[in-house]
């Protein structure tokens, strides 16, 4: 059975000069221990390249997905004996199954890539057909212009995935406020700061101590000052989140509240808890979240409100806000130039290539977005503040029955009861 496991703070890896700690990295095993040349290639792409620690777990998984085709296959074929009709088989029988190609297409791209390394590595040796010459390899292989592809990928074009709107975020923001008593708050703020055009792990970076006292809070509401929370963003380029004095209250009362219940909570039940300094925690472990569970848990609430898209699109909408809010036209009355619009937004935004936004700047003008990045997030902060209120009216509501009983005592017993039910009817286990 192969597997892998990611490596936390005690790892340690050998530099040149010195030592230095290296969490986050997938080491494979399989029963006869590590499996040195699918770790060693991991490591290479955690340290020495620009990829992210999540495209790093991503490349393990699509390994993972194709060595465990190869067990399947049973007849004790090993990755050193691979051809083209292993990897068209692969190919082939997971459309088949209906995967989408261009998930198909991803796995073949890290398994050739894989290959490639290996061999220029001198793990396997006259393999891979790189060597631009007419003889026959294993795995064949055509040049592009800056490296080599497997020339039998499958097509993976897909349509662009919609980017919501205002209403849909509305709507999105009242169904996750709604969903759970326990960590409704806690989505739905995970949201807005996706909407600031956080990525995932930026989200989840956000420490306790990130978030300011309340006084602090009523000064900068009163001098209508900005708050800035430091994330490290994509290729490893340290960037400031802008939060609003409104957004920072939600969060204030988050960690007094639903936070500090989910802490607490763990505390009594394991006396060896330590309380995470990340902001956002499980409310059934106290643990820090994790990048896999946050993507499935706001996919999940997307598709309940009715929202097309994953959490990566709502910070699309974000990342649309951001150029219409440095959109518009210069001293002169005339409109500003696309180019100067994307740099200033790509600063903003911790994009390195400012052409990665023209999309976000053809959608804005095509949609004739005139609101400002404040408004926006007020917007939403009010909303959050409404959808609150209602939910706290509502469980009032539902015990009118419960306090007209006390009031009177008769059937006390069986209206708290009745009540008891519905309530833990309504309580779910995230």
């Amino acid at each position: 059975m192969i597997f892998y496991k990611i490596t936390d703070g005690d790892c340690l890896i050998q530099g040149a000069f010195s030592k230095s700690s290296h969490p986050g990295i997938p080491v494979f095993f399989d029963n006869n221990g590590i499996i040195e040349v699918f770790s060693n290639y991991l490591i290479i792409k955690s340290i020495k390249s620009t990829d992210q620690a999540t495209s790093v777990i991503t490349y393990a998984d699509q390994l993972l997905t194709f060595l465990r085709f190869l067990e399947l296959k049973g007849n004790g074929i090993t990755w050193r004996q691979v051809t083209d009709a292993h990897l068209v088989e692969f190919r082939d029988k997971k459309i088949n199954s209906g995967l989408k190609s261009s998930y198909v297409a991803g796995v073949l791209r890290t398994v050739f890539d894989f290959y490639v390394w290996a061999e220029l590595n001198k793990n396997i040796r006259h393999h891979i057909a790189i060597y631009n010459d007419d003889k026959e390899y294993a795995i064949s292989a055509l040049k592009t212009k800056t490296s080599w592809k497997w020339p039998h990928i499958p097509s993976s074009i897909s349509k662009a995935k919609p980017t919501p709107t205002n209403e849909d975020l509305e709507k999105l923001h009242i169904t996750t406020i709604q969903e759970s008593e326990k960590v409704g708050v806690r989505d739905a703020l995970i949201f807005t700061i996706y909407e600031r055009s956080a990525r995932r792990m930026e989200a989840l970076q956000i420490k306790v101590s990130d978030i300011p006292d309340w006084d602090e809070i009523e000064e900068y509401l009163g001098s209508n000052k900005i708050f800035y929370v430091a994330v490290m963003g994509k290729g490893r380029r340290e960037r400031d989140l802008e939060l609003l004095p409104e957004t920072m209250g939600l969060l204030r009362e988050y960690i007094e509240n639903e936070r500090n219940e989910a802490v607490q909570a763990a505390k009594k039940r394991n006396k060896f808890y330590g309380e995470p300094t990340h902001l956002f925690v499980s409310s059934t472990t106290g643990k820090a979240l994790n990048k896999q569970y946050i993507s499935r848990r706001l996919s999940g609430l997307m598709k309940k409100a009715g929202v097309d898209g994953t959490g990566h699109r709502v910070r699309a909408k974000g990342l649309t806000d951001i150029v219409a809010a440095f959109d518009g036209f210069d001293y002169r009355g005339q409109p500003k130039s696309a180019q100067d619009v994307l740099i200033r937004a790509a600063e903003k935004a911790g994009h390195s290539n400012p052409q990665s936004l023209r999309y976000y700047l053809a959608l804005s003008r095509s949609e004739g977005l005139a609101a400002k990045l404040n408004n926006v997030e007020l917007l939403r902060s009010l909303e959050l503040k409404v959808a609150i209120l209602k939910k706290q009216v509502s469980r009032v509501d539902e015990a009118s029955a419960l306090f007209k009983a006390i009031i009177n005592d008769v059937n006390v017993e069986s209206e708290l009861l009745s009540y008891l039910r519905n309530f833990f009817s309504k309580t779910d286990n995230l």
